[in-house]
């Protein structure tokens, strides 16, 4: 039975997070804070006292560049039971980019969706790691905002550096729907620069499209969207009868009448859709691509695995 890894020896707690009281947590938990800020330890921590207690809880990681759940470009959900902290499901959600900018309603329907998967599996906490987008100027605000509308979460949990997240408190405190507990960023979260985001982006894609097999679809078998802006290299996602991801996909060729995709998903029987993405990777290497210029075809490193 799979469990996830635990937190590391070296965790030192902040004396701040016990007195989130967390076995007394309950329904949906958003933690906010920009890049770098600690909120996926945070969430993980949280996540473990809840099933000290023997609960039923889940972590949403919505951190679409650095997930530590699934690859790049989606939206996963855990749901962990007990306390041997079993993992008894995991579901994605495709977004197909690392960042949210230009990919907001996918966000947030998503995080519903998922929210919402949680709790029909009898969840209870449910803690979500939102984006680490958070800039007013950047659509960050509102992006928050209208997460907080959507979830209506029974807490907020804010890390907070300097007076970066001030535009998102200073209504949240005086809101009565919200119960909110404004955290600093514990001492030794650092900030990664953006080779070594990049660099663990490659390792995730890498290992997701190591062993790779090839699917054919066809528009007029399946829809396909997104199917006018496909270029080979693009992320594509598999999707389910509820709207989830089987598995994700590289275009390889843009066909007349569909797409020519390499994934580790070795089916099409269940794939009700397909979504293409915005991200262009090479599966061989995981290496995220520049563009440059419209083709048919990528053969030069996609040929090599098939």
């Amino acid at each position: 039975m799979e469990t996830l890894p635990p937190l590391p020896d070296s965790l030192t707690v902040p004396e701040a997070w016990p007195a989130l009281a967390p076995g007394t947590l309950s329904d949906t938990v958003l933690l906010v804070g920009t890049t770098d800020t600690g909120k996926s330890t945070l969430a993980r921590w949280l996540l473990e006292n809840a099933c000290r207690s023997g609960r039923t809880a889940a972590w949403l990681d919505a951190d679409l560049g650095q997930s530590s759940l699934g690859i790049p470009g989606t939206l996963n959900l855990v749901i962990v039971k007990g306390k041997s902290s079993a993992v008894v499901e995991r579901v994605s959600f495709f977004v197909g980019s690392t960042s949210p900018r230009g990919h907001m309603l996918q966000i947030l329907t998503g995080l519903r969706g998922l929210r919402d998967r949680a709790r029909s599996r009898g969840a209870d906490p449910i803690f979500i790691d939102t984006t680490g987008l958070v800039a007013e100027e950047a659509g960050g605000g509102a992006l928050k905002e209208w997460e907080v509308e959507l979830l209506q979460p029974a807490v907020i949990v804010a890390l907070q550096r300097a007076r970066e997240l001030e535009h998102l408190l200073a209504p949240w405190r005086y809101d009565p729907r919200l119960r909110l507990h404004l955290l600093p960023v514990a001492a030794g979260v650092r900030r990664r620069e953006p080779e070594e985001r990049a660099g663990r982006r490659q390792m995730l894609f890498g290992r997701y499209f190591d062993e790779s097999g090839s699917l054919r679809f066809y528009k007029g078998s399946k829809p396909i969207y997104g199917l006018r802006n496909a270029e080979p290299g693009c992320l594509a996602g598999l999707i389910d009868r509820e709207g989830f991801l089987l598995g994700a996909a590289v275009v390889r060729e843009v066909l007349p009448d569909g797409l020519h995709v390499v994934s580790p998903w070795n089916s099409s029987e269940q794939v009700v859709a397909v979504r293409v993405g915005k991200l262009r990777i090479d599966p061989l290497t995981g290496m995220e691509l520049h563009h440059v210029g419209r083709s048919n075809t990528y053969p030069n490193t996609l040929d090599r695995i098939l």
